[in-house]
This record gives structure tokens, sequence and C-alpha cells, in this order.
């Protein structure tokens, strides 16, 4: 993949990811916006999720309360996966903000 490419296909990822938990109840009264490839969400305590492209490596980048993760677009190329994990970037952040707010969340496919 050429990075122009990954450019596109990464901000395609955030500008998805971003309507999808906007589609969220529990999530609506966040602060979230999409600014140059970084999508930030901005919880009521002060802390931040953030996920943001890096394109010399093509991968997505979290940093959460729970700390950072790398993910690498998946073979298929319809899915962000985890470098060291496995985990899928949808149930990274499902898990990430289930914890943070106390309920379960679920972010659309």
């Amino acid at each position: 993949m050429n990075p122009v490419s990954f450019a596109v296909q990464a901000e395609q990822a955030l500008e998805s990811l971003m309507e999808r938990m906007s589609e969220v109840d529990a999530l609506a009264d966040l602060d979230m916006d999409l600014v140059d490839g970084v999508l930030k969400m901005e919880f009521n305590d002060g802390s931040k999720l953030i996920i943001n492209r890096q394109e010399p490596v093509r991968q997505l980048w979290l940093a959460s309360p729970e700390g950072p993760a790398h993910f690498n677009q998946d073979t298929g190329g319809t899915g962000w996966v985890n470098d060291r994990t496995g985990e899928g970037l949808l149930d990274t952040l499902n898990r990430v903000l289930s914890q943070k707010l106390g309920e379960a969340i679920r972010i659309p496919d």
C-alpha cells in the first residue's frame, strides 16, 4: 500500500468510526472531533481518548486511559488489529469505553 492510499484509508476509517461512535447514546454527551487525521474524545473528568494515523508505519495509534495501542490494517483490509494482542480496534474501544464509563458500550460494526 502506498502512503497516499494509506492516508485515504485511515481517514475513511476514522470518519466511519466517529460516525458510528456518534450513534451510541452513552457517548452522545462527550466532546468528539476529527481534525487532520486525529480523532479525539474528551470525557467529563477531562481525560481523553485519541486515535490518530501514523503514516510512516502505516498504523492507527490509540492513546486511552488504559495506555497506548497500535493497530495494523488486517490482511483483508476491512479492519484494524492490535499489533501485539491481535484484538480488533472496535473490540478494544468497546472494552476501554465500557471500563471508563462504567456501562456496556457497543459501537456498531
